[in-house]
């Protein structure tokens, strides 16, 4: 049966929830952090060498990183409709955004995140991640006008991943008083509620809550 290590409040519930829509049998593996650092436990390291989350075991198999879990999934199981055909379009967009989930999208979530964390709450830095959160999130904001979802308006693992760096960005994936100016944006708001509302998500919230 596939193994899904959690490290609870961290990327690791997109691997539930994937495995969730999916309809996957797995075992789920919780790991909790430690309260004064934030950082993984050993026991997670046990697993990875660098105690990461998400990763999981698949027989003999490990995988680590959320979009290459997603993935190796979807090849492993079938795509469910929650992949486009290779070579598409749609699934150059599908691309785009499990890249984009983790690396642009992410950048002044992390920023932020470490400001508060390590209480070096510099005004530049914050400055710099203020500008950088009104670009990523005007950037979603355009790119769900008129649709419900970000690939050809069909729910797919790229919702998945994206959905985990802007409810970070939220303060909800992991609270924190973040600096995110969701307000003003209406689509990304609204685009995080209707996800919300899927059974899978709920199932997951409720398997990976703190």
């Amino acid at each position: 049966m596939l193994k899904i290590h959690h490290l609870v409040l961290s990327r690791s519930e997109r691997i539930v929830w994937l495995a969730e829509e999916m309809g996957i049998p797995y075992e789920l593996v919780r790991h909790l952090r430690d309260p004064a650092t934030f950082r993984a436990p050993p026991s997670l390291r046990a697993v990875t060498p660098l105690a990461k989350a998400p990763v999981i075991e698949d027989g003999e198999t490990v995988v680590e990183e959320s979009s290459v879990i997603c993935n190796y999934l979807l090849d492993r199981h079938g795509d469910h409709g929650l992949r486009p055909v290779a070579g598409t379009a749609a699934r150059r967009q599908y691309d785009y955004w499990m890249a984009c989930a983790e690396s642009t999208l992410m950048y002044p979530v992390l920023i932020d995140l470490l400001s508060v964390l390590t209480q070096s709450n510099a005004p530049g830095l914050q400055a710099f991640a203020m500008g950088e959160y009104q670009t990523m999130l005007e950037h979603v904001e355009r790119s769900l006008a008129g649709g419900d979802y970000l690939v050809d308006n069909r729910f797919s693992a790229a919702d998945v991943m994206v959905y985990y760096t802007l409810a970070m960005a939220a303060g909800t994936a992991i609270p924190f008083p973040t600096h995110a100016p969701m307000d003003r944006f209406p689509q990304v708001r609204a685009y995080l509620a209707r996800l919300e509302q899927r059974p899978a998500w709920q199932r997951t919230a409720k398997a990976c809550a703190a």
